[in-house]
């Protein structure tokens, strides 16, 4: 991104406005918590509409202004988005997320926006048609019987394991540390400050393997990209390779494309997160697996793991209760 001088640029302009929230994330407030400084994640995904609103303004040919973002200019935004770069529903609606953000802060500095930007509304994929990759207990075994690995797999096997058994996002679970494990008589706790809540959780582990190599054969540190390359691999070679449905990163447009693959194709590392999640479903209470994964509503839970709220369940609890009174 380019070194603007926000005091050499136009106020009014878009571009400046993106630019100057990012050079304030440092002493950003983050109203869930309280705390200050936006999420790396948070500020990666700014920068990124950054050069994306400046590819925008070379397609237009002109510079957008903030009075000028009327309806017109973001159903413009919005179709371009979704015809001419070929962005997801979800993509697409995160930047427009982004881009009333922006505006909302800008009107707050008392910066003439358009009165439209309040309206801007986004939006997501529909639940029916999103596809859920997860690994099954069964699938886990498999996992477990990889042998005689090249030491390179065999550190990606241990991280995508432990991964399975404790439900974190990738960018808590490859920052683990040893001095993090509490161990007891019949497993481990891993106490873990999640990034992006910031929540402070506690996961109890007794799968054998898995606490082995907590305690004795902990792994080293890997990158986020190569772990993904090697957690495909390694499902490859485990024979999870039955054709599925899925979203697969076609080369040429470099854009996700529905299609039938095999499985260990699919497979990212945030699926060892959802796997945890199904695979426990049903048979640990729901509020205590949201307790682990950091989900606040039950509804959120149960989008994430593709499953409905089964009413029935509370009718039967209430009959159950009523009849005692």
């Amino acid at each position: 991104m380019e070194d603007l001088n926000l005091k050499n640029q136009n106020q009014e302009l878009l571009l400046t406005q993106i630019y100057g929230y990012i050079k304030s994330a440092p002493l950003r407030r983050i109203k869930r918590n309280g705390s200050l400084g936006l999420s790396d994640n948070s500020i990666r995904n700014l920068k990124l509409f950054y050069r994306l609103i400046l590819e925008f303004e070379t397609y237009l040919k002109t510079p957008i202004y903030l009075k000028g973002l009327d309806h017109l200019m973001i159903n413009d935004l919005k179709e371009w988005l979704l015809s001419h770069k070929k962005y997801s529903l979800n993509n697409a609606g995160l930047q427009l997320k982004l881009l009333k953000m922006v505006c909302r802060e800008a009107e707050k500095k008392g910066i003439e926006v358009n009165a439209y930007s309040r309206h801007i509304e986004s939006f997501s994929q529909k639940s029916k048609d999103r596809i859920l990759q997860t690994i099954s207990f069964e699938e886990i075994k498999m996992i477990k019987g990889l042998k005689e690995l090249p030491s390179s797999l065999e550190n990606a096997r241990k991280w995508m394991l432990i991964g399975l058994y404790i439900g974190q996002r990738v960018s808590d679970l490859l920052i683990l540390e040893p001095s993090q494990l509490r161990f007891l008589e019949q497993g481990v706790y891993v106490d873990i400050n999640q990034q992006k809540t910031d929540k402070h959780v506690t996961v109890g582990v007794i799968d054998k393997e898995v606490v082995s190599i907590l305690k004795n054969k902990f792994p080293e540190a890997i990158t986020p990209q190569l772990f993904n390359r090697q957690i495909k691999q390694l499902c490859q070679m485990a024979g999870i390779n039955q054709m599925v449905s899925g979203y697969k990163l076609c080369p040429n447009t470099r854009r996700k494309k529905l299609g039938t693959h095999p499985k260990s194709s699919l497979i990212s590392s945030h699926d060892l997160r959802r796997s945890f999640a199904t695979n426990y479903f049903g048979k640990i209470e729901t509020p205590i697996l949201m307790q682990i994964t950091g989900h606040s509503k039950e509804s959120t839970f149960l989008s994430y793991i593709g499953t409905q709220v089964n009413k029935d369940t509370y009718a039967d609890a209430f009959m159950k209760i009523a009849a005692t009174l």
